[in-house]
């Protein structure tokens, strides 16, 4: 169990999957931040959250389908970038949200263990990231059921879209925190 390795890499994850950075050569938009790259790094990480991780194998499995699936989107961004993936998108995105609370419950639980002030903000933030998560999956749902009032879709997307970059960035900290705090403690 090496609990500071893990909470790095789950928080480098959060950043490659929370973060989209485009950059564009040629007419191709090149995301450089592709998610598969986070969901790798958080199935890195859980071999070394040792007795935190119960149920670890269903949540490496479904680490296993987020870097497909997200490396698929990726993928198929840069071949074909007018290709409707909204389907897989979408399923993704469910995947995401799931995973996405699971980690934080395991990681409220370190800090708790650890003693950490940061307890009670994990805990605020994996309700925020599930709420924009599962937002998300409600205009994805909405775009693939045929729901074609493009201005509602478009200030919902920007609206959460903002919301959880603010929240996956102030994530980011906390974890860095997090694992400054359990450094200074094991040390």
């Amino acid at each position: 169990m090496n609990i500071k390795k893990a909470i790095s890499l789950i928080a480098f994850g959060f950043m490659f999957t929370l973060v989209n950075l485009n950059l564009t050569l040629n007419g191709t938009t090149v995301n450089v931040t592709p998610n598969f790259v986070g969901w790798i790094l958080m199935y890195l990480a859980y071999d070394k959250l040792g007795d935190y991780m119960k149920g670890k194998s269903y949540m490496k499995i479904l680490s296993l389908v987020l870097i497909v699936l997200t490396g698929a989107l990726w993928l198929g961004d840069i071949v074909k970038p007018d290709l409707d993936t909204s389907i897989i998108k979408t399923i993704a995105n469910i995947a995401s949200a799931v995973y996405m609370f699971v980690l934080c419950t395991v990681l409220e639980n370190v800090a708790r263990d650890f003693g950490s002030t940061r307890e009670s903000t994990i805990r605020t933030l994996k309700y925020l990231n599930i709420g924009v998560e599962i937002m998300f999956v409600v205009i994805q749902v909405l775009y693939v059921l045929g729901f074609d009032n493009i201005g509602f879709i478009a200030i919902m997307v920007s609206t959460f879209g903002l919301i959880g970059i603010v929240a996956a960035v102030v994530t980011m900290f906390v974890l860095f925190g997090l694992n400054k705090e359990i450094s200074s403690k094991l040390e």
